[in-house]
């Protein structure tokens, strides 16, 4: 009996049309599969095995819930998916830049609509919050709270445009001093089965008064990770801009790629609105690796029949996908 063409039913598997794309470790050879033989295309995010570095082949087992199928791996390469719906809860927090500098780098105020437009777009279930670097307040704070985690998106978008319409703060920009204080605040108590994130924009370095003691990166490292936050980080500038713009990004670029965020990186303010949507990409994909398959039922199967595969990569979690045939 001839297979069918594969579907997909479960979550993380993907039909393979036309040629086999080139895979970073393995390539397919050239003989002609046999007929209770068929390729397919599975998905293991990265999520569930994050100590995971340099996988092989033997990194991987795959089994069918049908004693009588094989499968076998191939080959595989890196790439995004879209994550799972179920898997999609999100607590947020934005941390907002709103030194004077901005003043050069942003004079029309692009980020404001940029940002909303992002909070507009972020699933409606997601836990919101935003803060303000450095306080707008007479003495100095690290920031101001404007919308408390677990806030509607209303009140974020009531919160940029209060921003907008306000002065600037004269007390620099406190990167490290946010972050190591604005996490354990709004972030720390946020429910397991939430994915913790800040998304913080800024136009420039770490910069205190010179009466205030300034955290490390490293410490805010250090936080992040503890509560298991992901950074992202929108840099607007350049090396006219940012003194020591290089070390800036390369800074940024450690954190972000140490907690599993990105940094975002445009030189004209005009850039924000895409960089705020790439921002929502990364929330709506996650890095994974793609699997190429070679599934085996001797005598065929019938149409409609479904097959659970189930993945698991050594040292993490399981996850299982079902295929059917069409």
């Amino acid at each position: 009996m001839k297979w069918g063409r594969w579907i997909t039913v479960g979550a993380g598997l993907a039909l393979l049309m036309g040629c086999a794309p080139e895979y970073r470790v393995h390539t397919l050879g050239a003989v002609p599969l046999p007929s209770d033989t068929r390729v397919v295309r599975a998905v293991y995010f990265k999520m569930d095995a994050p100590r995971l570095h340099n996988p092989d082949l033997s990194t991987f087992t795959i089994r069918c819930d049908d004693p009588k199928v094989t499968v076998e791996l191939v080959g595989w390469k890196e790439g995004k998916a879209k994550r799972p719906q179920q898997r999609r809860l999100f607590s947020i927090l934005f941390a907002w830049d709103h030194s004077s500098s901005l003043m050069g780098t942003d004079p029309a105020r692009r980020r404001f609509p940029a940002g909303k437009q992002l909070i507009s777009d972020l699933p409606n279930d997601a836990r919101l919050g935003l803060v303000n670097f450095a306080s707008l307040s007479f003495s100095y704070a690290d920031y101001d709270s404007r919308a408390p985690m677990g806030s509607g998106k209303q009140q974020l978008l009531d919160a940029l445009d209060y921003l907008s319409r306000s002065g600037f703060s004269s007390y620099g920009t406190p990167l490290w001093n946010t972050l190591c204080n604005a996490i354990p605040q709004f972030l720390a108590h946020e429910p397991d089965e939430r994915e913790r994130w800040v998304i913080l924009f800024t136009d420039g370095q770490n910069d205190v008064p010179d009466f205030v003691e300034s955290r490390t990166h490293h410490e805010a490292l250090q936080v992040a990770q503890a509560h298991r936050v992901k950074l992202i980080f929108v840099l607007l500038g350049n090396r006219e801009t940012i003194s020591g713009y290089d070390e800036v990004r390369q800074t940024l670029e450690y954190m972000a790629n140490a907690t599993g965020g990105k940094v975002i990186a445009v030189e004209q303010a005009q850039d924000l609105r895409e960089a705020f949507g790439e921002v929502l990409d990364i929330l709506e994909y996650a890095p994974c690796y793609n699997l190429h398959l070679r599934v085996r039922k001797p005598g065929g199967s019938r149409r409609g029949e479904r097959l659970t595969l189930r993945i698991q990569a050594t040292g993490g979690n399981e996850r299982a996908v079902t295929i059917r045939t069409e």
